[in-house]
């Protein structure tokens, strides 16, 4: 998940983004996020929307500002952990 999110990071350019990405590994749920330095210098912190993630799985995450992961116990709210993410940088 690593590679995949920094990749597409890199390909956003300079305005602000973040990458969020979430998977399964060894039956439990992951989400990674990254930002760029635009997303950051507008105060989108990895750390806090990996948090954000990571408690909608019912688990526990964060980070840096660049880079942070999460994890928890239920697969199942994946989609909730991403829209955890898009609803905290709203």
């Amino acid at each position: 998940l690593r590679s995949l999110a920094l990749e597409v990071r890199t390909r956003l350019g300079e305005e602000p983004a973040v990458v969020a990405v979430g998977g399964v590994a060894k039956e439990r749920p992951v989400v990674l996020v990254v930002t760029n330095a635009a997303a950051r210098e507008v105060g989108l912190k990895a750390g806090v929307l990996a948090k954000a993630a990571a408690q909608a799985l019912g688990g526990g995450g964060g980070g840096k500002d660049d880079m942070a992961q999460g994890g928890g116990t239920d697969v199942t709210a994946l989609p909730a952990a991403l829209a955890a993410v898009r609803s905290t940088i709203s």
